[in-house]
């Protein structure tokens, strides 16, 4: 994008998560840009802000440690996460595993009327 658009985006915003590649440094180095374009836009108001390293699941192809985010964080006074869509699918397969089978959306709306209809006749 370019600056124009980045403002006009960030105008709008009440928080913001800038969010970084571990496996790219550019992608790194291109956050405390951002975050001084952010408060030139936001100026006077200060903004709530994560700063989030994105792809930890690929630990092997990382550019980025994690007390850089976490050195960059503090610096900008804002919460740091790393987070990896590998963790995201493991997290969603063991809440699924943790949990009966799922019934059908028949038998909840069928579950529901027969709720209503109880309620009504009591």
């Amino acid at each position: 994008e370019d600056v124009l658009q980045k403002e006009g985006h960030m105008r709008w915003g009440d928080g913001f998560i800038l969010v970084y590649d571990i496996t790219d440094r550019g992608s790194f180095e291109d956050v405390v840009p951002l975050k001084g374009l952010l408060d030139e836009v936001k100026r006077p108001k200060h903004v709530p802000l994560v700063l989030l390293g994105n792809k930890a699941d690929l630990e092997h192809a990382r550019q980025v440690a994690t007390e850089e985010g976490e050195r960059l964080a503090a610096d900008m006074a804002c919460a740091f996460y790393e987070w990896g869509r590998a963790e995201a699918e493991i997290r969603r397969r063991r809440a699924v595993q943790g949990k009966t089978r799922r019934r059908s959306s028949t038998t909840h709306v069928k579950q529901a009327i027969n709720k209503m209809l109880t309620k009504i006749s009591s």
